[in-house]
């Protein structure tokens, strides 16, 4: 058999009106009677809340940093290299103002994104930044003096 709700009472509380002046049209008597509930339950009781297993918490963190060491300044660049080719091929007008997006979009970009992951609370994303600002050229440039120590030129 489908549960059905209980009713509840609902009633002024006294016999004036809202703004304390007396109604004629108010009914004398109970509106609805029962017992009065909230919706904070857990599992099938509440439409409202899920399984505790069962909520959204978003990307996991190496998923952020993935997206902040790849994706971001793989997206950055794209735009800029477009700016860029915008610039070129601009025949007359104001050709500067590409060039001056472009290479303004990477500091913007990399300042607005670590703020913006610091402040969300996403610090995976801003490590996986500061990865590709200073860890990658580091790596390649240890590589570069490895690969001339190796070759012989030091």
């Amino acid at each position: 058999m489908e549960e059905r709700p209980e009713a509840i009472e609902i009633s002024s509380g006294d016999d004036g009106g809202p703004w304390g002046g007396g109604s004629d049209s108010e009914p004398s008597g109970t509106l609805l009677s029962g017992n009065v509930a909230s919706f904070g339950g857990e599992g099938n009781e509440s439409p409202y809340w899920a399984e505790p297993g069962m909520e959204s918490k978003g990307l996991p963190n190496g998923a952020w940093f993935a997206i902040g060491l790849i994706l971001a300044p793989g997206a950055m660049w794209f735009v800029s290299f477009i700016l860029l080719i915008i610039g070129d091929e601009m025949p007359y007008g104001p050709d500067e103002i590409f060039y001056l997006l472009a290479w303004l979009l990477w500091p913007v970009g990399l300042i607005g994104g670590l703020v913006w992951s610091f402040t969300r609370g996403n610090k995976y994303f801003a490590y996986g930044l500061l990865t590709a600002l200073v860890g990658v050229p580091a790596v390649l440039f240890l590589a570069v003096i490895a690969l001339l120590i190796s070759v012989g030129v030091f």
